[in-house]
């Protein structure tokens, strides 16, 4: 069975497709318990990303969001599996 891993989906508003971050646990835990206020009051977060990145998000922008499992994280940003794109 693949392993699964926390994501966070955010619907911009006046985009068709959401956007898919792949989240470190930690971050995912946390960030469940406060998801609601960021949206309800339009706040930015910081958000550590599975690769070890960082990720900001403006929530006055997000429709919607919602923390999730998933099964596969390459085509989120901030997946270890996915890389950068850029090679040295």
């Amino acid at each position: 069975m693949p392993e699964t891993r926390p994501g966070l989906v955010l619907h911009l508003a006046g985009v068709g497709q959401p956007l898919h971050i792949a989240l470190a646990p930690a971050e995912a835990e946390a960030l469940r318990d406060v998801l609601a206020d960021l949206m309800a009051n339009g706040q930015t977060k910081s958000l550590a990303t599975a690769d070890g990145g960082r990720f900001a998000v403006n929530f006055a922008h997000v429709a919607t969001a919602h923390v999730e499992t998933t099964r596969s994280d390459t085509n989120a940003y901030g997946a270890p599996a996915r890389g950068t794109g850029f090679r040295n």
